[in-house]
């Protein structure tokens, strides 16, 4: 374990366009694992030029902010989360460090000596801030005597928003071919996984990527036979259970998410021109509801919301820590709940560059008066906004008002995204209802109930959207058990993602999301 915690750690191999690899006998120092390209030889200055090295560090400060956002998209599609600024401010702020179990290890990927990617990596000591749950595994393998952590993660701490996992440079893609660049990601992959196996690390996750990085590193999902898709589906897993080899490879895994989309399915995908325009998307009951919902809160208890974006937080003193304050205000109400951030963390990233991408959703009683100031703010959400996509982070409120919840994080923010162009909101991992696997409805209970155990958000207009991570699983034993659980919960979750896509509450969308 020592090994791995040393400073840039690193290890080599040939890249090869059209060649495959073959995996030496890895040696007990990381610095000597290499995989050499088969096919025959290759000149000394060929093999200078395709060498590929990963180096370990032990904090984003020793990557520089240039070196490091040269890997984010020109178009500013990237997430913002993988942005240096906000991965700094958790480390500096001290969120993240070896006290609160995650470690980090950050990967820079050499080809031919030049850097061309960063890789945000963690030692994991626990499962708390991740949003993709594994802690029934960490449960299984613990009852079966498998130490379970720590665990190498690939993420981005306490944040449930996809994105590039594997950042590489714009250069480096164009230069590169689909096929080639997918190799790349699945050498980095191989390399985390003899990092873990090397330093005893029970597996590696890769949380939050996208589609294309999980089917480089883990292949596509798997559709059952034609014969399984008219088999009962407990009859489908027995007999998946009994085909079952063990594979030494990463799994891929799904869950579920609940977007909005600017896309109105009623005038062939156009933006909505209003939040009414939203509205006359629902059912006549539906519509009636949201008004009196907005009504309860806008009227009846006179309260308003207003957007406070970049800079302009700064305007308002004492804004920043109110927020913060209201942050602490839900996790001080949850018996689960956990503080993540730290005040030191919001007062960083408002001096960083990073202020240009936050929003602050503030509501407060209109008899305040037309100026804003941070004491008469009674509820609010942290947002993020990048790219045309509004992330929704945290909620808190100091004073229960009914509705207030769904008036700020949603039909505020809905109206925000409307009125500015902004594609998609992405509200995070909350939500109502059932969430695991073995409890979801089954097609009768929603069929005779379309509201049975379903996400609150996705009857008010949210899409279910298929969120991706993949899995590699050091013990055989409990390789083979998650691969099974994983497969079916996959199984679930295509047929409820599919199912609720058709019935959207904004008009069916079958066919237009993944």
């Amino acid at each position: 374990m020592r090994r791995l915690l040393a400073l840039a750690t690193s290890i080599s191999f040939f890249w090869a366009q059209s060649l495959c690899f073959t995996c030496q006998q890895a040696s007990k120092k990381l610095k000597k694992t290499s995989f050499v390209a088969a096919g025959g030889e290759r000149s000394d200055d060929e093999q200078s030029r395709n060498v590929v090295q990963f180096n370990l560090y032990p904090s984003i400060s020793n990557i520089s902010v240039q070196e490091w956002d040269s890997c984010l998209a020109p178009d500013g599609s990237s997430s913002p989360f993988i942005e240096h600024a906000w991965l700094r401010c958790l480390e500096e702020s001290k969120c993240i460090d070896k006290e609160t179990g995650w470690v980090p290890r950050h990967v820079s990927i050499k080809v031919g000596g030049e850097v061309c990617g960063f890789v945000p990596l963690y030692v994991k000591h626990h499962s708390m801030g991740e949003f993709v749950f594994d802690s029934g595994w960490a449960e299984a393998a613990q009852a079966n005597n498998i130490e379970y952590y720590p665990k190498l993660l690939v993420a981005v701490p306490f944040t449930p928003a996809t994105g590039t996992r594997i950042l590489l440079r714009p250069e480096f893609l164009e230069r590169n071919t689909r096929v080639q660049v997918a190799k790349l990601r699945k050498m980095l992959s191989i390399f985390l996984k003899k990092v873990a196996c090397e330093n005893k690390l029970s597996s590696v996750h890769i949380n939050f990527l996208t589609e294309d990085e999980a089917v480089d590193i883990a292949g596509d999902l798997k559709d059952g036979s034609v014969l399984e898709q008219f088999l009962p589906k407990k009859l489908k897993s027995a007999l998946k259970g009994l085909q079952y080899v063990d594979q030494d490879q990463y799994h891929r895994r799904t869950s579920l998410q609940y977007h909005w989309t600017n896309s109105n399915s009623k005038k062939n995908g156009l933006p909505y021109k209003s939040f009414e325009d939203y509205l006359q998307c629902f059912k006549s009951k539906r519509r009636i509801t949201i008004r009196r919902e907005r009504q309860k809160v806008q009227v009846d208890e006179n309260i308003r919301v207003d957007a406070v974006v970049g800079k302009d937080i700064l305007k308002y003193e004492g804004l920043v820590e109110r927020m913060f304050e209201i942050y602490r205000s839900t996790i001080d109400k949850l018996f689960w709940g956990n503080q993540y951030l730290s005040l030191d963390f919001f007062n960083l990233l408002v001096k960083s560059t990073f202020i240009d991408n936050i929003c602050f959703m503030c509501a407060r009683r209109r008899s305040s008066g037309e100026q804003l100031k941070a004491a008469d703010v009674i509820a609010g959400t942290f947002n993020v906004i990048k790219g045309g996509v509004f992330y929704g982070r945290y909620w808190g409120c100091l004073e229960e008002v009914k509705n207030l919840h769904f008036e700020t994080c949603y039909w505020s923010a809905i109206d925000y995204c409307i009125q500015n162009g902004l594609q998609r909101m992405e509200p995070g991992a909350g939500g109502g209802g059932k969430s695991s696997v073995n409890s979801l409805p089954s097609l009768f209970e929603l069929d005779s109930n379309p509201w049975f155990c379903i996400d609150y958000k996705w009857v008010r207009g949210f899409d279910p959207a298929l969120i991706h991570s993949v899995h590699y699983i050091s013990h055989p034993g409990l390789r083979k058990a998650v691969r099974q659980y994983i497969d079916f919960e996959t199984e679930s979750n295509l047929e409820l993602k599919d199912y609720l896509l058709e019935r959207s509450a904004v008009g069916s969308r079958l066919g237009s999301r993944k």
